[in-house]
């Protein structure tokens, strides 16, 4: 998976928690875009 994959991949997680840390684990640690993607996913879970 790459970059904003997993948010086209709709993964419905209940857990927001859950669904972070796997959305996390899909960036590269260097991917900054990417793991702001993820705290913004979780955000919006949030909601």
């Amino acid at each position: 998976m790459k970059n904003y994959d997993f948010q086209e991949k709709n993964f419905r997680i209940s857990d927001p928690i859950e669904s972070y840390f796997e959305c996390i684990t899909t960036c590269d640690i260097r991917d900054g875009r990417c793991i702001s993607r993820c705290v913004e996913i979780l955000k919006q879970n949030d909601n």
